[in-house]
């Protein structure tokens, strides 16, 4: 089994915007517009850019998004907050500290997560 939607099915998707969410049981539990879903994600993920360091905001933010969002709708937004916190934030963060200081951040990183980078 995978997890990639046939061929058709994404051409049928194109220009879609509103999407139903549903429960484990199959039932709609929830709608939500990608585009405002999109925006949510930049926008989480810009607030916990802005809080990195301080732990307890971190937290609070991470604690008003569910608030927010619900139970149902975070792990979408999560799912475009994080790619951008590291493609776009952390990525070019990592680069910046390399390049002043030599060390390898993304070494220490597969280090400390156990990776064989």
């Amino acid at each position: 089994m995978t997890n990639e939607l046939p061929e058709e099915l994404i051409k049928q998707l194109e220009g879609v915007n509103d999407f139903i969410i549903t429960g484990s049981n199959g039932l709609p539990v929830g709608s939500l517009k990608l585009d405002q879903l999109q925006n949510d994600g930049a926008n989480l993920a810009f607030k916990l850019a802005a809080h990195a360091g301080d732990e307890a905001q971190t937290r609070a933010t991470l604690r008003e998004a569910i608030q927010q969002h619900g139970h149902e709708s975070i792990g979408y937004i999560l799912m475009n907050a994080i790619p951008l916190l590291v493609d776009d934030i952390l990525a070019p963060s990592f680069d910046v500290m390399q390049t002043a200081t030599g060390a390898d951040p993304r070494a220490k990183m597969a280090e400390i997560g156990g990776i064989n980078a």
